[in-house]
């Protein structure tokens, strides 16, 4: 089931109300924002550990919490595919509500023909590829109808051990003194943030 039927019902996505997109808009708006703050919540707190760290006592200790770094991490991973999903349904909703707000220019054209004889999910798939720009409408509709459907990938893939023993590496350059903290925070989490991006999917789903 796409993203517009589960909440709209099964119809042509340019018979949803205008009203009803704007307040789907904001919601998921404020759905990002909880999700931008909960990985920046976990980036700090990646970096309070790696703090703890320089007086860890033991090997033992080190390895605990090397462990929460990697769960910390693993939960980032999966907030940041949640916000590139989030972040796609707002894109579709945006791209919908725009074409909403210029219907009266567009009906009667070609190009409206061609998006009323589109099927709802072949809308929904195109509207989710591109983002139209209000300032230069025509342009971006047009190359949103010309773009041919790309199917990518979803997943998260990592090896866990290989993970927590780069955390480990981190955590004894921090107690040499080779890496400070924030800087070793740095690096566990951008490494995250790039794994996330070469996984990122571009499956839509209902809620984080």
């Amino acid at each position: 089931m796409s993203f517009l039927s589960r909440f709209f019902g099964r119809k042509n996505p340019l018979d949803i109300p205008l009203d009803k997109l704007k307040e789907n808009q904001i919601k998921l708006e404020f759905q990002i924002e909880r999700v931008e703050k909960e990985i920046a919540d976990i980036d700090e707190e990646i970096g309070r550990l790696f703090e703890r760290a320089k007086s860890a006592r033991s090997k033992s200790e080190e390895l605990t919490i090397a462990t929460k770094i990697k769960t910390l991490n693993q939960r980032k991973r999966n907030l940041q595919a949640t916000h590139a999903q989030l972040n796609k349904q707002l894109m579709l909703i945006s791209n919908l509500t725009i074409i909403k707000e210029n219907e009266a220019l567009l009906k009667g054209t070609p190009t409206w023909d061609l998006l009323r004889n589109m099927s709802p999910d072949e809308l929904e798939r195109s509207l989710a590829e591109v983002q139209l720009d209000a300032n230069n409408f025509n342009e971006n509709l047009n190359r949103m109808l010309g773009m041919t459907d790309q199917t990518i990938g979803t997943g998260v893939n990592f090896e866990e051990d290989e993970e927590l023993a780069e955390i480990m590496k981190t955590i004894h350059a921090v107690k040499e003194g080779e890496l400070e903290p924030d800087e070793a925070k740095r690096k566990v989490t951008e490494s995250s943030e790039e794994e996330s991006n070469e996984d990122d999917g571009s499956d839509i789903v209902e809620e984080p």
